[in-house]
């Protein structure tokens, strides 16, 4: 469990720091493509680990994916591969990184709220109170940036990217006794070759 804390923490601070450096390179890329190179990457990078990793001494090869986790595994990638990367990296065109970074909070949230009302996951009064003190300073959050922001598009963008990576979130967690980098790998592979054809068209409409 301790490990596990640790992992989540670790895993949300290097996201909350790749969001400037996302807002950085917004300036010269399209919102779409640089959803599909930073998904394409990481899955060519995973995948390159996973094979490295077999090759090491003592290195128990995973077992495969079972059948009934396919779907699973689909639907996560079409909600937290394909859908969230490209709505976050529009609502970063809108709004400045500060405010989008923070706002990302809303995925702890909303993560929480569907795995107590779909799945049935057991929320005390301690979580409860969190999730209602990360909404009300989200809210609060985006009514201070939509001057700056150009009004609210920017954050609802960003908050349905917060919607996207907590179905994803939920999805993964019926399959979170697979390879935790093979499934990162499939969703990076999986999210760039979708998101990739569609990243050649809005190359030439940005362009233009």
């Amino acid at each position: 469990m301790n490990r596990g804390v640790l992992y989540a923490l670790g895993a949300a601070a290097l996201f909350g720091a790749s969001t400037p450096f996302a807002k950085l390179l917004l300036g010269e890329v399209s919102p779409w493509v640089l959803a599909a190179v930073l998904y394409l990457g990481s899955g060519v990078g995973l995948g390159a680990w996973i094979a490295l990793r077999a090759r090491l001494p003592g290195r128990e090869r995973p077992s495969p994916i079972p059948r009934p986790d396919w779907p699973w595994i689909a639907a996560a990638i079409a909600a937290g591969g394909v859908a969230g990367p490209v709505l976050l990296m529009q609502g970063l065109a809108r709004t400045d990184a500060s405010s989008a970074a923070l706002l990302l909070n809303l995925e702890a949230v909303l993560t929480a709220a569907i795995a107590w009302t779909v799945f049935r996951e057991n929320v005390d009064r301690r979580v409860f109170s969190g999730m209602v003190a990360i909404v009300v300073g989200g809210v609060l959050l985006s009514t201070d940036a939509a001057p700056r922001a150009g009004g609210f598009t920017g954050a609802l963008l960003v908050a349905a990217a917060c919607l996207a990576w907590a179905i994803d979130n939920n999805l993964t967690r019926r399959v979170s006794g697979g390879d935790a980098a093979t499934l990162a790998c499939l969703k990076g592979l999986a999210a760039g070759a979708v998101n990739t054809p569609v990243m050649r068209t809005s190359t030439v409409l940005y362009d233009s």
